[in-house]
């Protein structure tokens, strides 16, 4: 065992369920960081010695209360289906799979609040099914990603088409975390604090709870829409999403090339034409058909939702989905992610369209970012090397784009993440001994003898803009320095 108080931590947990058997501990050190071939390589072979279990917010405070005594490194994990290495264990210790921690405490046609580990796939059909309510926001792995995880580890997702992203205020109520202490507290993280631990890989305390608002359940209907072009594909999705008057949770413009990569759906995807990838309510049906058909596409698939071809979502094939279907045909596709400005976006996609097509196949996700309508991109491209993702990079950025380093498990580098004085001083209450998930913080925890994987890649981050639109609220400058 290379952690030298592992025995005594083990000894410690009492009837919590824990195991080091060696493929245990080597499956529940893996998320999906392979979807990046720098990653693959770079966290090779990092593993915890041991899994452990805990069942109630109870046993997660023997296990953190054992882990400080012990002074051992823990890593949490839900499903593992992040894609930034958030659940690789960088210092071996145990990973804290919070699969069992489930439940619902709080249910109402406005709000939830659930247990880290309580799928979203579990919590939408129990919210549909009691009070006619549904998550606000959801990413594509909803079948097994848990509650706890999204907010570790997400951002954004369908429904962000409409509600905005994770961090948008509102869209998270509260977090109850339990912090990694000799004698460890309970703590309720409400309002503005609550991006302190969204999208912090769990270094500053054990998410245990999360209180989330919903929507009203809508009738969905999945819609594929066939254009000539990309840009023509681009132009209805911008106005999809412009279009205020319809409901709608997904709006995924895609390339041409990716639809080869859609089994079954194929046969709603014309030879060369580009789509668009839709969900909207049964009753903005007719509004989505008619302006459809003013722009110039093609509806060429309508099904209930999880009704279409082999009963796979719609949502399956869009947002980390899409690039999931090409990596299938060949792990070397890998991605880009950017974020189109809020004015000129057509222009700025057709201009990246148009110079980078023969290298990047497109994929945009219409989202509100930053209080405003625009595009995330997500393009597909055949990895070549480092020296290509930099040139692709720049060229990204030059083009009008803010572009985020998703081959990186340091939490600033990647862009989507600000950490500033007032985040480290919030992980030194949480976390004085710097056990949880440790070297996800650039200049910190530098025990840990791995180097950022690609943390190097000129990548500037994203802005969210206030209410004029022109001055950032949160700049993340450039990517490559801690803040």
């Amino acid at each position: 065992m290379r952690t030298p108080g592992l025995a005594a931590f083990l000894a410690a947990l009492g009837d919590v369920p824990h195991s080091t058997d060696a493929a245990l501990c080597a499956q529940k050190s893996r998320d999906f960081h392979w979807f990046s071939p720098i990653l693959r390589e770079a966290l090779r072979g990092r593993v915890a010695e041991a899994v452990v279990a805990p069942r109630t917010e109870g046993e997660v405070m023997r296990v953190a209360r054992a882990a400080a005594r012990a002074r051992v490194p823990l890593t949490c994990r839900g499903a593992g289906t992040g894609n930034f290495g958030q659940a690789v264990p960088l210092k071996g210790g145990a990973v804290l799979d919070l699969s069992d921690l489930t439940g619902i405490r709080r249910l109402d046609p406005f709000r939830l609040r659930a247990a880290a580990g309580e799928t979203l796939l579990g919590i939408d059909r129990a919210a549909q099914a009691d009070v006619r309510a549904e998550l606000r926001i959801h990413p594509s792995t909803r079948r097994t990603a848990t509650l706890g995880g999204f907010i570790a580890g997400g951002h954004a997702g369908v429904g962000s088409v409409s509600c905005g992203i994770l961090r948008d205020p509102g869209n998270i109520l509260a977090v109850r975390i339990v912090t990694a202490e000799e004698e460890p507290r309970v703590l309720e993280i409400t309002g503005t604090a609550v991006e302190t631990v969204h999208h912090a890989y769990g270094v500053n305390g054990i998410i245990t709870e999360v209180e989330l608002p919903l929507a009203r359940a809508e009738p969905w209907v999945e819609c594929i829409v066939a254009f000539a072009t990309f840009a023509g594909a681009a132009r209805f999705g911008l106005a999809l999403a412009l279009a205020d008057g319809i409901v709608k949770k997904l709006v995924s413009p895609i390339a041409a090339p990716l639809t080869r990569f859609f089994g079954p759906l194929r046969p709603a995807c014309p030879e060369g034409a580009a789509v668009v990838l839709a969900m909207v309510s049964e009753v903005s049906l007719h509004a989505m058909r008619g302006l459809a058909a003013e722009m110039g596409g093609q509806v060429t698939l309508e099904a209930a939702e999880g009704e279409g071809p082999d009963r796979v979502p719609l949502y399956e094939y869009a947002w980390g989905h899409t690039h999931f279907q090409a990596i299938k045909a060949d792990r070397r596709y890998t991605y880009l992610i950017c974020i189109f400005p809020a004015e000129g976006t057509l222009e700025a996609i057709e201009r990246v369209e148009s110079e980078l097509r023969h290298e990047l196949w497109m994929h945009l996700e219409c989202v509100r970012f930053g209080g405003r309508p625009t595009a995330q991109g997500v393009p597909v491209l055949l990895y070549e090397g480092k020296q290509q993702l930099a040139r692709l990079t720049a060229a990204l950025e030059r083009l009008g784009c803010r572009v985020a380093n998703g081959h990186t498990w340091f939490l600033q580098n990647g862009g989507m993440k600000r950490i500033d004085a007032s985040q480290l001083a919030f992980r030194r209450e949480t976390d004085p001994m710097g056990l949880l998930n440790p070297g996800k913080i650039a200049g910190l925890d530098e025990g840990v003898e791995v180097s950022g994987g690609a943390a190097d890649l000129p990548a500037s981050g994203w802005v969210f803009e206030c209410e004029d639109a022109r001055r950032p609220l949160s700049p993340h400058g450039d990517a490559r320095i801690a803040f």
